[in-house]
């Protein structure tokens, strides 16, 4: 039998959920830290750990990142954290700008991951995808307490196509035995929102507080684990309850 670890792919790894999902992965996998920023220290601190700069954005670097992971193990786990946001504004007020490059990053840059782990991961599987989407994605604004003049339409947008892009994946994946769910998260400590609205958002959330990136990450251990072998295509809410549905 052998004694090869499996590989991880987790983007946006130099931080917040991404960070957290690559340190809970290293229990299992090696891990590529794949991020348009620096990832050494981090891969110092974990077991098996594999630095790579990789901007998502790009076909030719994700491709990198995967043939990086290939040399490494039989890659069987991508989980997608890697995204940005702008300044909440309206529709009417967004630059055509602002919109293409939270559109491109968000939701081609998910796609362009995927698109180069699919190949990789028919070699090996049975293997899992992993694809952060939002709470967003689903109500069509960002922000906890919006009275709905400023929604951040790029961000929803991309995060709506992201949820029905897992399910496209999912369907198509399947009979190669590649497992292909989603995270939504809701207000979470660290990721895009100031320290300084923690309180305030916490008063709106059923369970009185934000979330913490692990908790974000433990979704990502349970999607890929053997005890959601017969789950794909889902989206897990992971919001504390701002969203039920």
């Amino acid at each position: 039998m052998s004694d090869v670890r499996p590989v991880a792919i987790v983007t946006g790894a130099a931080s917040n959920i991404g960070r957290a999902c690559a340190r809970r992965l290293a229990e299992k996998y090696t891990v590529v830290l794949a991020d348009i920023g620096d990832t050494t220290a981090l891969a110092g601190e974990l077991p098996h750990a594999l630095p790579v700069r990789m901007d998502v954005g790009d076909f030719a670097s994700c491709t990198a990142a995967v043939q990086a992971a290939e040399a490494a193990g039989p890659l069987q786990c991508l989980v997608h954290c890697a995204g940005i946001t702008k300044p909440a504004c309206s529709i009417e007020d967004m630059s055509v700008e602002e919109w293409q490059q939270v559109i491109h990053v968000d939701l081609t840059g998910t796609f362009l991951i995927a698109k180069a782990c699919i190949p990789a991961m028919r070699r090996h599987a049975p293997a899992s995808m992993i694809l952060y989407a939002s709470r967003a994605g689903k109500t069509g604004f960002a922000a906890l307490g919006s009275n709905g003049d400023k929604t951040k339409a790029h961000y929803c947008a991309a995060k709506a196509g992201v949820i029905s892009l897992v399910k496209s994946l999912a369907l198509e994946l399947a009979a190669a035995n590649i497992r292909v769910n989603g995270v939504a998260p809701g207000p979470v400590q660290g990721t895009m929102i100031p320290r300084e609205q923690w309180e305030s958002i916490a008063g709106r959330v059923p369970l009185h507080r934000l979330g913490t990136p692990e908790e974000m990450a433990e979704a990502a251990w349970f999607l890929q684990s053997q005890a959601a072998n017969f789950i794909t295509g889902h989206i897990l809410d992971v919001n504390g309850g701002t969203l039920m549905d």
